[in-house]
């Protein structure tokens, strides 16, 4: 996101760069999927988000078992097709965190999708109002529970 010359109007960049061309980034995810779907056609397009969390994080070298304090843990390997997945993403120059966000963007409802790909809001805040919807609704399921339990014990 960034000003104009005029200070009138913000650009927020809603394209990723793709062999020297910005590419709107949900036709990359598309065709990264797409890629991945033809790499390893048994795994569900549903689970390639929890894989890329993995990869991402043996990436970064944080991809442990067992508690923090334990002097004796372990450095979990990534499971044969992740090694698949990274491989693709390594031979294809894209970062692993960068994909996993990607892959988040995603999962956001779809008329944030649509304001992101217009431009209209940055992923970073359509994340941010996309994790707020979800937890107001948690807190006001949770409210309502409280009143049905309150009305039960006042009914005995």
């Amino acid at each position: 996101m960034y000003m104009n010359k005029n200070k009138n109007t913000i650009f927020i960049n809603k394209n990723v760069r793709s062999e020297g061309k910005k590419v709107p980034i949900f036709d990359k995810i598309n065709r990264i999927k797409k890629d991945l779907k033809e790499l390893i056609p048994e795994v569900e397009e549903d689970k390639f988000l929890a894989m890329l969390s993995h990869i991402r994080n043996f990436y970064y070298g944080k991809l442990y078992t067992g508690r923090t304090t334990n002097p004796e843990r372990k450095r979990k390997e990534l499971t044969a097709n992740e090694k698949l997945i990274l491989d693709y993403l390594l031979k294809n120059n894209l970062n692993p965190s960068t994909s996993y966000r990607w892959f988040i963007a995603c999962r956001l409802p779809s008329d944030l999708k649509e304001k992101l790909q217009q431009g209209k809001v940055s992923f970073k805040s359509a994340v941010l109002i996309a994790d707020n919807r979800k937890k107001s609704k948690l807190s006001n399921t949770g409210l309502l529970m409280i009143e049905e339990i309150n009305n039960i014990v006042r009914s005995l």
